[in-house]
């Protein structure tokens, strides 16, 4: 089904930067995955950017660790990419928890809401957009890209079992776009039922059905490890060559 094209709506973005970065080690045990460093800005301030960048997006919705709130505000007051950040809530014991905390700060008067990992730093603004437009259409939209590599399965982690279809596999990526006043509905019934899925669409499928696919990228990365903050780093310089060529 071909989406009809639309104005994009006005959007809520809550930005999730409230992990405890257990998996970066080294420079994560003094400075959290968000306030890395990465070609001269932190990843919220590159995440925050994407976002800033969009007219679609009015709001962001900062969801931190605790411990970060007093650093996160003065970066909202001396930070131009966070420019748009209207609150910052504190995140939860899990992602859904943090979700949930930061939906429930969402304007209400916006029909959108666009949920986002602060560890995807290098997201680009027509991705978010596309999102945006496809979810305006259809309800939500999930931004994914078709797996690649031949997955196996295994129950103890020495002996492979069996080989999936790879052709209907997809990689969840974020934005993960939905309209806010069912999200709520959706968050409040995964509550109900101890539901704690690690992925927002997850609501979705099981309680409306099927997502549609915004085509993502390989470049959309999550940081989790020290390796992957050098791969990003190495995007970023590629981006900026081919702008200058």
């Amino acid at each position: 089904m071909k989406d009809i094209p639309t104005a994009l709506e006005p959007t809520s973005a809550v930005l999730l930067a409230a992990g405890l970065s257990t998996r970066m080690g080294g420079d994560a045990r003094s400075v959290r995955k968000p306030f890395l460093a990465l070609e001269g800005l932190t990843l919220i301030e590159h995440a925050c950017a994407a976002f800033d960048r969009s007219t679609a997006v009015r709001e962001i919705i900062l969801v931190g660790h605790p411990d970060d709130r007093s650093r996160l505000a003065q970066m909202v007051e001396s930070c131009a990419p966070l420019k748009k950040v209207r609150v910052i809530v504190d995140g939860g014991e899990l992602r859904t928890d943090s979700v949930r905390a930061g939906v429930e700060a969402c304007d209400p008067r916006l029909r959108l809401v666009a949920i986002h990992d602060v560890a995807r730093a290098l997201i680009e603004t027509a991705m978010i957009d596309r999102a945006i437009q496809r979810a305006g259409v259809r309800g939500a939209a999930l931004v994914a890209i078709p797996m690649s590599d031949t997955v196996k399965t295994s129950a103890d982690g020495e002996h492979t079992e069996a080989t999936l279809d790879r052709s209907v596999l997809w990689c969840a990526q974020t934005p993960q776009v939905f309209q806010i006043a069912r999200f709520k509905s959706l968050l409040e019934q995964a509550r109900a039922e101890n539901f704690r899925p690690t992925d927002d669409a997850a609501l979705h499928e099981r309680y409306e059905g099927p997502v549609p696919i915004v085509p993502g990228s390989p470049h959309n990365l999550k940081v989790t490890t020290p390796e992957d903050l050098v791969v990003a780093a190495a995007i970023l310089r590629a981006r900026r060559a081919l702008r200058s060529s």
